[in-house]
């Protein structure tokens, strides 16, 4: 009987000390994870600009570098290279009333042409467009006007491609003015492409034509930098 206790107890001794140790114990295996880059997310302008020039949406993840290059030109004729965020920020700041120290361009690569912002005043307030513009020839290749609250039926139509379509194969005089309002031709002198105006929206039409020949010549050094 002795004996048996004793095989028992020594069992049990057995199974006790194969017991495995608390969970606390265990060194706690920490599992590696890799942190991805984070992607930025492009600016609504871009894909703006992009879709302007191409009539193409703009791929995730696309590098813009590749296709764009931002500049800026001021008031005194000086051209530099700037990122994508000053030139978007520059284009943001063209849709507001207020004096513009620099103007941004954009210049598509591997071609001979740019985007060019201008801005001005219309009947309601704020108004801008977007010139692809060939820089060799300084031929008008598309024109897109937008506003800030122009009225509906009547200044709006700047928007209209019929309205826009006008400006469209038109070469940009540096030293005259380049459009002018059909019902203003006998009186002006300086003659330059004829525009007919937004029905009901004379105000706006003034607005949107100042804007563009004085807008454009802004970019003159940039321009006639280019064919020296």
């Amino acid at each position: 009987m002795k004996t048996l206790w004793i095989t028992l107890l020594g069992t049990v001794l057995f199974f006790w000390s194969c017991k495995e140790k608390p969970e606390n114990n265990v060194p706690e295996v920490q599992e590696s994870v890799q942190e991805l880059p984070k992607v930025k997310r492009l600016s609504p302008i871009i894909s703006e600009l992009v879709q302007f020039f191409s009539d193409t949406t703009l791929a995730e993840g696309a590098d813009v570098n590749q296709i764009i290059a931002f500049k800026k030109i001021d008031n005194d004729d000086t051209i530099v290279e700037v990122d994508m965020d000053e030139g978007v920020s520059l284009y943001k700041s063209m849709m507001t009333p207020k004096n513009q120290e620099a103007f941004p361009i954009f210049e598509i690569r591997n071609t001979d042409t740019a985007i060019l912002p201008i801005s001005g005043k219309g009947f309601g307030g704020a108004i801008w467009a977007k010139v692809l513009i060939d820089r060799n020839t300084l031929e008008i290749k598309k024109i897109e006007f937008d506003h800030k609250a122009e009225s509906e039926g009547y200044g709006a139509a700047m928007t209209r491609s019929s309205f826009e379509n006008q400006f469209a194969g038109s070469v940009v005089n540096m030293e005259k003015n380049s459009f002018v309002l059909q019902k203003n031709i006998e009186e002006r002198v300086d003659y330059g492409t004829p525009i007919d105006g937004i029905s009901g929206a004379t105000m706006t039409s003034e607005g949107v034509l100042d804007m563009v020949n004085e807008g454009l010549k802004k970019y003159k050094g940039y321009l006639v930098s280019l064919k020296k």
